[in-house]
């Protein structure tokens, strides 16, 4: 399935989208609708899809937003810019199945936003990360700003905010920003091999930890141990509990149908 500016493949349960916004994936809105658009007709609601993967095509993942799209905004349609981008991340938040960005090149400005609102981060050795924006004159809209020091250390969120630098993957991975870096060229198959990973367990479990951990970072810890609570007694409603117990205890593999 292809639109004006994304791809859209399946692997198995897997669905693979990925930004194809020449000549460097930028973040114009009509690329944050195409997205938004594929989480609601190609993932969610399909009891078959178990896990999204998001990347670009070429060089780049997305190496920001649209500069060209800045010059025709006023403070009342920029706000609206940066919340239609917000609308589309936070769809890829509320998704039951996980979101991996398999980040291939430069993740700068609304690519690095749009790859932190994602689950996991896997990284092409060559990518480069960074939020400009100060260096236009703005600041991120879409996140940036709450995502980074949520990620990595305060101080060091501001030093990237204030100062604009690109680090690279090494860093971005040292600093806790990225999950995993690999060779060059080997992050899409990363990002495969993980999903088939996620795949192969009980669905409705992998979507309550992904609500439990979303939801509980945003409570004090004993609302949140309440939380998860509450999710895991839940799941034993499921068929899957029952049939991952006996899996377990007659040795063999699950066959997890997401009931």
């Amino acid at each position: 399935m292809e639109s004006g500016r994304v791809r859209v493949e399946r692997s198995d349960a897997t669905v693979i989208v990925t930004i194809a916004n020449p000549p460097v994936n930028a973040l114009h809105p009509a690329v944050a609708e195409e997205i938004h658009a594929v989480i609601e007709t190609a993932v969610a609601g399909d009891q078959s899809v178990r896990s999204l993967v998001l990347t670009g095509e070429g060089k780049c993942f997305v190496a920001g937003g649209d500069i060209a799209h800045f010059r025709t905004l006023d403070c009342s349609t920029a706000e609206t810019y940066a919340l239609g981008i917000q609308h589309m991340q936070n769809a890829l938040q509320q998704l039951s199945v996980p979101v991996i960005a398999a980040v291939n090149g430069a993740a700068l400005g609304g690519g690095c936003e749009l790859m932190m609102a994602c689950d996991i981060r896997i990284a092409d050795e060559r990518a480069i990360f960074g939020l400009p924006e100060v260096t236009l004159g703005i600041i991120p809209g879409a996140g940036g700003t709450q995502y980074l020091p949520r990620l990595v250390s305060t101080g060091m969120a501001k030093r990237m905010l204030f100062s604009g630098e690109r680090i690279d993957a090494a860093k971005a991975q040292a600093i806790g920003l990225v999950d995993e870096v690999t060779p060059a060229g080997g992050v899409l198959d990363a990002a495969l091999d993980l999903a088939q990973r996620i795949n192969a367990n009980a669905p409705l479990a992998v979507a309550a930890a992904k609500r439990s951990v979303n939801l509980g970072t945003q409570m004090a810890l004993a609302d949140a141990l309440k939380l998860e609570a509450g999710l895991f007694g839940g799941l034993f409603r499921s068929e899957d509990v029952a049939e991952g117990v006996a899996a377990f205890l007659e040795k063999r593999t699950p066959d997890f149908r997401g009931a």
